[in-house]
């Protein structure tokens, strides 16, 4: 059986407080299944799926390459916010401020999805922080979206990780790619 895997950018602990404050705040363990591990809090740059280890060399070496086309940037998170409807969404995400620097590293690395995986480029990319998901009922469970003074930090690279389901913390990085 193939491990699945994702490549992303690990968030610092600066920005651990703010989801344990929303956390509680919003009681999210009571009506959501999946509440992420603080070790396991991370920016999705692209989800692959399932993945054989013998394309994994490959898929490094690639990486490699994009490392090499990117230097180091500033990314803020300032909000609280959802996918789905606000009377019960979905997923419950920290904002990651908008950055060009982001956006062009994410692009460089949906490249390789397509060209080596048959991953179509999502033009739709809305970069966050995953605090909550899978809703256990449907419910209302409203949770509005709010902004807070900006958390910064330096993205120095990205990593490759694996998928662990069945543990806690879940994600494993792999390998991580630090701008030159």
């Amino acid at each position: 059986m193939n491990n699945h895997y994702f490549i992303g950018i690990k968030t610092p602990s600066s920005i651990e407080d703010t989801v344990r404050h929303y956390k509680e705040k919003y009681n999210l363990a009571s009506a959501y299944k999946a509440i992420p591990h603080m070790d396991d809090l991370h920016i999705t740059l692209l989800f692959i799926g399932a993945l054989s280890k013998e394309r994994i060399p490959h898929l490094k070496q690639e990486l490699d390459a994009v490392v090499s086309q990117h230097k180091e940037f500033n990314l803020s998170v300032s909000g609280l916010s959802f996918f789905g409807s606000p009377k019960g969404p979905r997923v419950v995400y920290l904002s990651v401020e908008a950055s060009p620097q982001l956006y062009a590293l994410q692009q460089s690395i949906a490249a390789i999805g397509r060209k080596d995986f048959g991953i179509e480029i999502d033009k739709r990319f809305t970069p966050h922080i995953t605090i909550a998901k899978k809703r256990k009922s449907v419910g209302d469970f409203a949770i509005p979206k709010e902004t807070y003074p900006p958390i910064e930090f330096i993205v120095d690279g990205f990593s490759l990780f694996t998928i662990h389901p069945s543990k806690s913390p879940k994600y494993e990085i792999i390998e991580h790619f630090s701008f030159e």
